[in-house]
């Protein structure tokens, strides 16, 4: 018995060691040469050879350019853009300075949707161009803090069918204490079609505090949409704050209302501050702008509001520090300026609101109305118009002085 279990040790010791051995043969250790290879995305992902290049050049059109191999990381996911992984589990990382194309993220305008791959550009990097062309999305791209995502003025339209936004920012259960803070969307235009219902926003911002938004150079038109929609939305929840918020040189169209920013559940908090609305083209709204609720620091100035069939111009609720200056209006509306900036008309608001230097073009239909107007500045306004200049309730403290105002009613105020 002995010599038999012996013998089984033997055998066994010997089949291990053989194991081994051919395990050994088998596998061979992957050698990096100091080199540059030029590739295809797809060629690189497949490269199962012994021997990788310590840098690549990719050729696909639209996503060229160098990767160079980061031997120690093991775990980065594959985004197309900057992150290519072979087939071996090698990580090569994309090299370059300034912004990052979402073309090389896989936004094409041959996509069928844009979303995923503009997400993907989202969340890898802090800068996104969208390169020139036409493109369609059908799922919306979460904003987050720190992002700018840009393109050449007029030279993209992003046409929305399936849905009315493009951009969006939500207050959930997993990101309720998150704000959205230093975000610039540049540039971009969008072509709303979607068959939807709903009241939403082709820019969506509902729920989180917000710090320094820009919106710029964008244009926009929801007149073949569905719904009554809007393009920029910014709801202030309830604990929440907005701060330096800068909207300037759209032209946007929207059958809602182009701009709203509101505060309606921070009662008697004036939650929204420096909040400034300049040079931008809205027409043919419901509303043109609308700023509601307790806010602080407002400026609107130097903008053409044109055939508004509501309001073109809304300050609604107790807010205070209110310039609207150098404004055009044109058209028809039922209302081209409507203001209520003290809670009683009673001048007791500390930071009244200042209307001066705005003017009509050609005759305007509609009229202006004051609710509670306070101790309103209203000064070398020049208006030509169907309507009245309305004074509803209380402006104690109220100055009127050095306006012109043609009516084609029979009074003027």
């Amino acid at each position: 018995m002995k010599r038999f279990s012996l013998f089984r040790y033997v055998v066994l010791l010997a089949a291990l060691w053989g194991l081994a051995y051919c395990q050994q043969d088998d596998v061979a250790p992957d050698v990096v040469l100091q080199k540059q290879d030029t590739l295809s995305v797809a060629s690189l992902r497949a490269l199962t050879t012994h021997t990788i290049p310590s840098s690549v050049q990719i050729t696909d059109a639209g996503k060229e350019g160098i990767f160079t191999l980061l031997p120690a990381d093991r775990t980065s996911p594959d985004d197309l853009g900057l992150t290519l992984v072979t087939a071996k589990g090698w990580r090569y990382r994309r090299m370059f300075t300034g912004a990052a194309s979402a073309g090389w993220f896989g936004v094409t305008t041959s996509a069928t949707d844009i979303g995923p791959a503009l997400q993907a550009a989202v969340n890898a990097v802090d800068q996104v161009t969208i390169p020139d062309g036409a493109y369609t999305q059908l799922t919306s791209v979460k904003l987050r803090s720190g992002l700018t995502i840009q393109s050449n003025p007029g030279k993209v339209t992003i046409t929305l069918p399936d849905t009315y936004v493009s951009l969006v920012s939500l207050s959930t259960a997993a990101n309720a204490i998150l704000p959205l803070e230093n975000v610039v969307i540049d540039g971009l235009s969008w072509q709303v079609t979607s068959r939807q219902t709903g009241t939403f926003g082709t820019i969506y911002i509902d729920g989180p505090t917000v710090n320094n938004l820009t919106v710029q150079n964008c244009t926009s038109s929801d007149v073949a949409a569905k719904d009554s929609t809007n393009w920029l939305t910014v709801k202030i929840q309830a604990g929440k704050t907005a701060k330096n918020i800068v909207v300037r040189n759209n032209t946007i169209q929207a059958k809602r209302m182009a701009c709203e920013i509101f505060n309606h559940d921070n009662i008697g908090i004036y939650a929204g501050t420096d909040i400034a609305v300049s040079n931008n083209y809205f027409h043919d709204c419901r509303f043109g702008l609308s700023l509601s609720g307790p806010l602080d620091g407002l400026t609107v100035a130097s903008n053409r509001i044109k055939n508004c069939s509501f309001f073109g111009i809304e300050i609604a609720g107790a807010a205070r520090n209110v310039s609207i200056t150098g404004n055009q209006f044109e058209g028809v509306f039922d209302k081209f300026l409507a203001g209520s900036n003290d809670g009683d008309g009673n001048g007791s608001v500390t930071g009244g609101m200042l209307v001066s230097g705005n003017t009509t073009i050609g005759t305007c239909t509609g009229g202006i109305q004051l609710f509670n107007g306070g101790a309103v500045q209203f000064t070398k306004n020049t208006f030509s118009m169907t309507g009245l200049l309305e004074l509803a309730h209380s402006t104690k403290g109220g100055m009127f002085t050095n306006n012109t105002i043609e009516s084609a009613s029979n009074k003027a105020i």
